[in-house]
């Protein structure tokens, strides 16, 4: 076996000096961590916000193209973006669907839909880092 030999004037790091920087690291992780974790929650909040805005607006269409106040439901459902739930019919008799204005999106949460077509309230999400509060999404 081949001995290492140190050169003359070289010195290795000490104990102190090694945990001195392990310390460093381990505190510049815990900073990046904090502010990753803060992005992403913030990205969720205004992803789950967008998605709320393109229901309202699902909702809206539906109740424009049938040229009605409400719609059919007498009382408020639960819409997850699934055909069939939050519909309103004009006077012809035609059906407008609210899902076809998602152009096939799923929703990641259902809506609680009033029947003048007012978001109320959510009934189950898969958003994470965020609440519903009042009438939209927060952090």
């Amino acid at each position: 076996m081949r001995q290492v030999r140190a050169i003359p004037g070289e010195r290795g790091f000490t104990l102190v000096e090694v945990l001195v920087v392990m310390a460093i690291l381990g505190v510049l992780a815990a900073v990046a961590t904090l502010s990753v974790a803060h992005f992403m929650g913030s990205g969720n909040a205004s992803a789950a916000n967008t998605e709320l805005h393109h229901a309202r607006l699902a909702i809206g269409g539906c109740m424009s193209e049938a040229e009605k106040d409400e719609l059919d439901s007498s009382a408020p459902v639960d819409w997850d973006g699934s055909a069939g739930v939050v519909t309103d019919t004009s006077d012809e008799g035609v059906v407008c669907d609210a899902s076809s204005y998602l152009q096939g999106r799923h929703l990641k949460a259902t809506y609680i839909v009033a029947p003048n077509g007012e978001i109320t309230g959510v009934t189950d999400q898969e958003w994470s880092g965020i609440t519903w509060v009042d009438d939209h999404w927060e952090k």
